[in-house]
């Protein structure tokens, strides 16, 4: 009886964060229609410091289940803090989005890998990158950001990849991004300056780029086949 009880015991932390985990998600589910660039910079506090963890938290959120582009994320970012700031905030905040679903990949493991191609079949695009360099890998797969991030990032975690390098991988892949958005955010008042335009350019040819790249891999596997 006794060795039941703590059985059951040992069990009680999985449970709390199998429920918070459960909260979370239908919470997002819940307020995924009211998650809009405005409506996020309105609701952000005056105060800095809370600012900022309200932003981290969306982050969070998103990388949970949270169905919102990441761009307005960075974009709001770009709105509320100076810029320096807003970089910072938004490459810490790409980091916790990118991290969550990444170790429930890790977590739950190759299992998950057909799993996840059958539900998005782009992902098969992912076994023709380049093998044995997980950097690069990540980098690869951020910048050229055709596929859904948060799946990439169980994928990835499924596949087994180094954490670490994975992570360092994904910021670099997607700076480009981060900072573009965040000019836009900055330069939202004023959408004639030169800082606007030139950074929704930059972010315009990047999805072009990344559409291209993402055409010819699919092709060169589709040769290989």
């Amino acid at each position: 009886m006794q060795h039941k009880k703590r059985r059951w015991i040992s069990y009680l932390p999985k449970t709390v964060g199998v429920a918070l985990w459960v909260c979370l998600i239908i919470l997002c589910l819940i307020l995924r229609n009211e998650i809009t660039l405005e409506n996020i910079v309105n609701f952000t506090p005056k105060n800095p410091a809370l600012a900022v963890l309200i932003m981290l938290l969306l982050y969070a959120l998103k990388g949970i289940s949270m169905p919102i582009y990441g761009g307005i994320l960075y974009a709001a970012s770009g709105i509320i803090f100076p810029l320096p700031t807003a970089i910072a905030v938004n490459t810490a905040g790409s980091v916790i989005m990118t991290t969550m679903p990444f170790l429930i990949g890790k977590h739950l493991g190759a299992k998950l890998l057909d799993r996840l191609v059958q539900k998005n079949p782009k992902l098969e695009l992912l076994r023709s990158f380049p093998k044995q360099n997980d950097l690069l890998i990540s980098f690869l797969v951020r910048l050229v950001g055709v596929l859904p991030a948060d799946l990439v990032s169980m994928y990835l975690g499924a596949s087994g990849l180094d954490y670490v390098r994975y992570i360092i991988g994904t910021t670099l892949g997607l700076l480009p991004s981060i900072i573009n958005f965040s000019v836009m955010g900055m330069s939202i008042n004023d959408v004639s300056s030169p800082a606007f335009w030139l950074s929704l350019i930059c972010e315009i040819c990047l999805s072009v780029f990344s559409v291209i790249i993402f055409y010819v891999l699919k092709k060169k596997k589709e040769f290989k086949s």
